[in-house]
């Protein structure tokens, strides 16, 4: 925890970022815990419904994660039943679908999250809330050259 009378140049955007979206993931991943999946699975399934069964290239360039990591972490979410991979003429091109299993649990984690973001929503109240999304937005945007 980074206290206010640390000194600006003692802190570590760097830091402060990673202990944060390790206790918000961790946050998620209890409210889900019932549903079996956790909060990076059920962001996974989520695309995969929006996109309409996208292949494993769309996906990559929509969730900014290089297709190697994105593709193990497709093939957990097959083992698990949740979708299934079809490949096509091309072998390169694979697409991902949500099983009917897949389309309940996301149903159930869908209402998990929405309970917990809720939550996370009133204890930050509402101001503080959207300007945590405007400066994680900010922070998307950033790009430096080194």
């Amino acid at each position: 925890v980074y206290t206010h009378n640390m000194k600006a140049n003692e802190l570590c955007n760097c830091s402060i970022l990673r202990s944060s979206s390790s206790k918000i993931t961790s946050i998620y991943d209890k409210a889900l815990s019932n549903t079996g999946v956790k909060v990076t699975q059920y962001a996974l399934l989520k695309y995969i419904y929006l996109m309409k069964s996208p292949n494993l290239n769309e996906l990559s360039a929509t969730l900014y994660q290089d297709r190697s990591t994105l593709g193990r972490n497709i093939r957990i979410l097959e083992r698990m039943k949740l979708v299934s991979i079809n490949t096509g003429k091309d072998k390169r091109q694979v697409q991902i679908m949500l099983t009917n299993h897949g389309t309940v649990t996301l149903q159930e984690a869908r209402k998990a999250w929405e309970l917990i973001q809720k939550k996370i929503e009133i204890k930050l109240g509402k101001k503080k809330q959207e300007q945590l999304i405007e400066i994680l937005n900010d922070i998307q945007s950033i790009e430096l050259k080194l």
